[in-house]
């Protein structure tokens, strides 16, 4: 038999705070946002509703980036990108190959695809650093920028 829980006013603001964005947080963003609308609510309260959510298959776990885990409310199968240099996380729009790999005696039940790599913004930032030592010449050369 099933366990059905109560409804809990933490759970669904925890759950709605994930879901109304598409930065992929960590359980301390998410402490952060929802602490000032529930001033009583913990950092392990948080944890352990998202852990809830995770096994009613509410809420989807992107994997750990920076040494923290990160959660997404897009259930669906879905590949994500992960930026290498700022650990930020974005959907990727991509359709990937309908066959299944030969894995003989294994039955897959999911997949995932993860794209790693530098995002624009941190793209543009290193552009930026180059561009303030233009006026430097020789410098901005032996730095890659002609």
């Amino acid at each position: 038999m099933a366990k059905t829980r109560n409804h809990s006013k933490k759970r669904e603001a925890i759950l709605e705070a994930i879901r109304l964005t598409e930065t992929h947080p960590s359980a301390r963003w998410v402490y952060e946002q929802v602490k000032p609308k529930l001033p009583d609510i913990s950092l392990g309260t948080v944890y352990r509703n998202i852990k809830v959510c995770r096994e009613e298959g509410l809420l989807a776990s992107v994997g750990v980036v920076n040494n923290e885990e990160r959660f997404d409310g897009v259930v669906e199968p879905h590949p994500h990108a992960i930026c290498t240099k700022c650990g930020s996380i974005i959907d990727v729009k991509y359709t990937p190959p309908t066959s299944q790999p030969s894995l003989s005696g294994f039955a897959v039940d999911n997949r995932r695809t993860v794209f790693y790599g530098v995002c624009a913004k941190c793209s543009g930032q290193e552009k930026g650093w180059l561009k303030k030592f233009k006026r430097f010449g020789r410098l901005a050369k032996r730095f890659g920028n002609s």
